[in-house]
């Protein structure tokens, strides 16, 4: 009995306990939810996660064969995260990073238009940074450097215990803080490509450094930077301009984007797409989970259809042309060091173009600069002489001169005005508008067919082709050939003109009847880059097909182990299948081959070397049409179009010279760079050319 009784106390206190404990934890739970959950929620929501961007890297830049030309490498950089810098603390925080920075000879971002010492001045000619700055400090724009620094110290508490040049570095921290925009969601870049021995010496000291994280990022790199230079353009920070413009697509202040040739046609297929870090910090400051919930993918590569070597032997050619025309080998009056300034051949550019697909194999434009010295020094690049970074190839607008002639020839015989036999008589002087307007030429050719018109490049044959044209029907032939045309390049580039009443009219100018005659040799406002040349050369080579020219051969991912496309030739214009254009192209070609023949045999005793035979190559198997625009009065320039081989054509070309002759050796070189990756040079002791070939 005793036990039994014993038992049920046992469950009973058991029971007792059991309901007393939940009793209590209902009455806690009750606290909890009721009593303190207004406390709790306000810890809830002081809970705050921001989320920052993870760069991609960027598309990497190779040529045709695959030598990477654009890429990238792994940098560090210092950043300043809001979420964790605790307000009050950004001056000693800037200042403990300053002080390293400082001691190891690392630079920082800085843009502050004020001098780094006292007494402070303006930065010159950064007028408009000025303007932003004042208006930013919302300070009167009369203000000058010694108020804004002022304003600088008040706005931000930098106290005057920190040395004055520490203070004024503070304060462009924090200016840089405010231009791109420093907050939750916007990390802070202070210093990129830091070395490893200062990411060392910070991590050590990161328990001082609230806030400040360092990051992996990438850097472009530019290999052999003075290989097209001028195509492959480089990356920079984004302006503010473009920031407003592109920040719908998903552009911070802190991008880094294309700004110049491929790198700035193709942003879209470089650019990649960046990441997502998350980043939750609880009420107290301290992080709660930090991870990268979108990973980074990284842009696409492209595979341009410049080959490197090609260039690189075209770019030397080039080079060595205008150097040998500028030497006393060529012309003793050039030993007058001020003569050659004044009228030695001062730029110039080549570009190379495949026949059967429109792909750009070379582009040279001189003077040439390295994309690497563009960088570092971006001011005393843009100050060197007859502007190396001007992109002559694209952007250089010239009259096309004699080279201009095979238009003119096409657009004659197509039309009906000649035929292949035609005759016209020169006899050195057009009389059709005498007594006067009467035009000459270099010399009385005779009775010339359109065959040796082209040879000789006699005026007076084309003055009378294009006036039985006449101007309408000769700029619509022009027009075939892309003059004055969008030429469906991916950069940007000048579209130049042709001559025609609707220019003139536009401009303002008086229409003379004998412009035309101007116009059908290349004169008159005809004008267009050395790509229009080329493009032209490449609508003879194939018989009345223009292709659109192009420098993307192909995309792939960013390790090239997966192709996504390849750039198709595009036809811009087809009048191969007019009635007997076959033949009239024909003619024309065999007359460019006599042009190419008379180098050799050193027609009117002129006395020219065998500039094709020397690599093999043949005269008859080089078509070209030469030209010497005028340029102004006294100035004239050297135009050539062409292609190789004659009879089957694989490459054509266009070149202009400034102040430039005898360009004719220059097709020699790329003929033979294009067959055997050789080019033929020969200097003296001094290193000056003293052969053209």
């Amino acid at each position: 009995m005793s036990n039994k009784i014993s038992t049920f106390i046992r469950s009973f206190i058991l029971v007792a306990s059991v309901i007393a404990a939940a009793f209590l934890c209902g009455i806690r739970l009750l606290q909890v939810q009721v009593v303190d959950g207004a406390n709790y929620l306000q810890m809830t929501r002081e809970t705050h996660t921001a989320e920052q961007d993870v760069d991609a890297a960027r598309g990497q830049i190779v040529d045709c064969d695959g030598k990477v030309l654009n890429s990238n490498k792994i940098i560090y950089n210092i950043n300043l995260q809001r979420s964790s810098l605790v307000q009050g603390t950004e001056n000693e925080i800037i200042y403990r990073v300053l002080t390293i920075l400082r001691k190891n000879g690392e630079k920082w971002n800085d843009s502050l238009p004020i001098t780094k010492t006292a007494p402070y001045q303006f930065i010159e000619d950064k007028d408009a940074a000025v303007q932003t700055m004042k208006k930013k400090l919302n300070i009167a724009s009369y203000a000058t450097a010694e108020n804004c620094v002022y304003q600088l110290y008040k706005t931000y508490e930098i106290s005057d215990e920190y040395p004055e040049d520490m203070r004024r570095d503070i304060a462009g921290v924090r200016y840089e803080m405010l231009l791109k925009d420093f907050s939750y969601e916007n990390k802070f870049e202070f210093a990129s490509d830091i070395s490893v021995g200062t990411v060392l010496e910070l991590k050590e000291l990161s328990g001082m450094l609230a806030g400040v994280d360092i990051t992996e990022s990438w850097e472009r790199q530019y290999l052999d930077g003075t290989v097209a230079p001028h195509l492959r353009g480089v990356t920079g920070a984004i302006s503010p301009e473009k920031y407003a413009e592109l920040k719908g697509e998903g552009y911070t202040l802190n991008d880094i984007i294309g700004i110049s040739g491929v790198e700035q046609a193709l942003e879209s297929e470089l650019r990649g797409t960046r990441g997502v870090r998350t980043i939750t910090r609880g009420s107290d400051g301290l992080e709660i989970s930090d991870e990268i919930t979108e990973e980074p993918v990284a842009g696409h590569s492209v595979m341009l259809t410049i080959d490197s070597d090609l260039q690189k032997n075209v770019q030397a050619a080039l080079r060595y042309h205008m150097d040998y025309i500028r030497t006393p080998y060529y012309k003793p009056a050039f030993e007058d060091p001020e003569y050659v300034e004044e009228n030695g051949c001062i730029s110039g550019a080549v570009v190379v173009l495949d026949v059967k697909t429109g792909g750009v194999l070379a582009a040279a434009s001189e003077p040439n600069y390295d994309l690497n010295e563009y960088l570092e020094d971006y001011e005393k690049v843009l100050s060197e002489k007859y502007s190396p970074v001007f992109n002559r190839v694209t952007d250089g607008v010239y009259r096309p001169g004699s080279t201009f002639k095979t238009i003119t020839a096409t657009a004659g015989l197509a039309e009906g005005v000649i035929d292949m036999s035609s005759l016209i008589s020169c006899g050195g002087t057009y009389l059709y508008y005498a007594p006067g307007y009467m035009p000459t030429c270099m010399h009385a050719h005779g009775a010339l067919t359109v065959r040796s018109a082209v040879r000789y490049s006699c005026n007076i044959f084309f003055y009378e082709t294009a006036r039985r044209l006449g101007i309408n029907r000769l700029a619509e032939w022009a027009g075939k050939f892309g003059v004055g045309k969008d030429l469906g390049f991916e950069l940007s580039m000048k579209n130049g003109q042709m001559s025609s009443l609707e220019l003139f009219e536009e401009n303002g100018w008086t229409w003379n009847e004998g412009d035309i005659v101007q116009a059908g040799i290349g004169q008159c406002e005809t004008a267009l880059t050395p790509m229009h040349l080329a493009v032209q050369a490449l609508t003879l080579a194939n018989r009345g097909v223009r292709l659109e020219p192009h420098i993307v051969k192909s995309v792939y991912n960013y390790d090239f182990s997966e192709k996504l496309y390849d750039k198709q030739p595009v036809v811009a214009e087809d009048f191969s299948d007019l009635p007997n254009m076959d033949a009239y192209m024909n003619e024309i070609k065999e007359g460019m081959k006599l042009v190419a023949g008379d180098a050799v045999t050193g027609i009117a005793n002129q006395g020219w070397l065998n500039v094709f035979d020397y690599a093999g190559l043949g005269w008859e198997n080089v078509a070209i049409k030469t030209g010497s625009p005028q340029a102004s009065k006294n100035v004239f320039n050297a135009a050539i179009v062409g292609f190789y081989p004659a009879d089957d054509p694989e490459i054509a070309f266009g070149i202009m010279l400034e102040k430039g002759e005898m360009a004719k050796y220059i097709v020699a070189n790329i003929c033979s760079a294009y067959t055997s990756g050789k080019i033929y040079t020969q200097y003296d002791e001094d290193g000056n050319p003293i052969s053209p070939l």
